[in-house]
């Protein structure tokens, strides 16, 4: 069987990973609504 520690550094390798994921969707989400605001001000402009 799992003894803690082994547990526990497999739910901080989870963590680690999930936080991960999370930071590069909300760069994702950033690039997105840079690109729609740039978008948007050269339709504006025009």
């Amino acid at each position: 069987s799992l003894t803690p520690d082994q547990i526990l550094s497999a739910q901080k390798a989870n963590l680690e990973t999930l936080f991960g994921l999370t930071s590069k969707a909300f760069e994702g989400v950033e690039k997105l609504v840079e690109l729609n605001v740039t978008a948007s001000r050269a339709a504006l402009t025009e």
